[in-house]
């Protein structure tokens, strides 16, 4: 009896076992197709999303591309902002109205990515003559537009009042009278934005391989610089070779020179009534570019004028001492006066030391050896090359590392 007792229950376990493996079985054939159908589902709207953003963007629903844009005007309550590129031979932006300056790079192309992601979020059709008046929309505090080298307009959109929410304004394209459609606030931040804020910041511009002639005058001297035949000479106090390191130096210090800040056209200051330092670049095309320090505001920096920006601007004052230069820190003179390359031996006699005697034996890079005070192989190439480069180098009361 106990056996048959312990059979059947037995069987029960497996028929248990066997119907909780065909509910697993159900349950899985039924969720994984509903699982797959929401994955399809995810991906399918996640895609309308994307091509209704795409739709909805400004530039699309104009058909512009934004390398189709040579123009951009930008009126605002505070600003009529004209940039072209048309006119610059390297096609860069610049600003020509309200003043005529070079475009900061960066700031230019945060501003033309932010037009061309710009959105609708809401259209309004068959609006009336009243509804425009209610939207802001029949005087504009803002337009945007946008034209080719041919000054055909390729997009005007008009900006009008924010909606009843502040979380958008209402705006139209121009050639459309009767539609209108709200643009998120967050999108029209990007253009509120001054043409200060996107002037090039640079001091003074120019390029360096056009530079023919430095004229540098401050309370120490008056200095003149000029290229012959390829080589920087001192003409004036006296006329003497010039370091080619230093006037590198003195042209890495202007062209790195920012303003820090821009001063209002025709703005009146103590500190622009008396020069401190004048720089003028005379260049290959017969061209100058100036820049002129006047006083500084110790809170503020030094004030400056140059050809290249429309208005005064202030400097940081650090480079008011690395333009107060003095002739003799251009003073060159060759003192080894023959190539690198032609240097086969070299003895060194080293007081209170070994000597040493270094040997090329080929005609590779690596083919060195020191001789002295051992007779072994140059391990250490780069210490070796920043001897010789140093050496033919040499300036009177310079020191040169003997190498180790």
């Amino acid at each position: 009896w106990a056996d048959s007792c312990g059979g059947r229950e037995a069987d029960r376990r497996i028929i248990g076992r066997r119907q909780e493996y065909t509910m697993k079985i159900r349950y899985n054939g039924i969720f994984i197709p509903i699982l797959i159908i929401c994955i399809i589902a995810v991906w399918w709207v996640s895609m309308r999303e994307e091509e209704e953003i795409a739709a909805s963007r400004l530039a699309d629903r104009a058909l512009v591309e934004s390398d189709e844009v040579d123009i951009i005007e930008l009126t605002t309550p505070e600003h009529n902002l004209r940039l072209e590129r048309f006119d610059s031979p390297d096609g860069s932006w610049n600003i020509v109205r309200p003043y005529a300056a070079r475009c900061n790079t960066d700031a230019l192309n945060a501003l033309i990515a932010s037009i061309f992601e710009m959105s609708s979020e809401r259209d309004f059709e068959d609006v009336t003559g009243e509804q425009l008046e209610e939207y802001g929309l029949v005087d504009p505090e803002l337009r945007l537009r946008l034209a080719s080298t041919e000054g055909v307009v390729l997009m005007e959109v008009e900006f009008g009042r924010e909606n009843t929410s502040g979380a958008a304004r209402y705006a139209r394209f121009a050639d459309k009278d009767t539609s209108a459609f709200l643009v998120p606030i967050y999108d029209l931040a990007p253009l509120q934005v001054s043409p200060d804020e996107l002037r090039d910041l640079s001091a003074i511009s120019f390029e360096a391989r056009e530079i023919e002639a430095i004229q540098l005058s401050s309370s120490v001297a008056e200095i003149l610089l000029a290229k012959e035949d390829g080589n920087w000479m001192v003409t004036s106090p006296s006329s003497f070779p010039a370091n080619p390191a230093r006037v590198a130096i003195l042209v890495q210090n202007l062209e790195e020179l920012d303003a820090i800040e821009f001063l209002g056209e025709g703005a009146s200051y103590p500190e622009l009534s008396s020069k401190s330092i004048e720089v003028e670049l005379s260049m290959t095309d017969g061209s100058r570019s100036l820049l002129t320090l006047y006083g500084e505001d110790i809170s503020r920096g030094i004030f400056a004028t140059s050809s290249t920006q429309p208005s005064p601007f202030i400097v940081e004052p650090y480079i008011e001492e690395r333009l107060s230069l003095d002739p003799d820190i251009f003073f060159y003179t060759l003192l080894i006066d023959f190539p690198a390359e032609q240097i086969a031996r070299v003895h060194i006699r080293q007081p209170g030391a070994e000597n040493l005697e270094i040997s090329r034996t080929g005609e590779g890079p690596e083919d060195w050896s020191i001789l002295k005070p051992e007779d072994r192989l140059l391990t250490e190439l780069g210490d070796f090359s920043s001897f010789i480069t140093a050496l033919t180098n040499l300036q009177p009361e310079d020191s040169v590392p003997i190498p180790n």
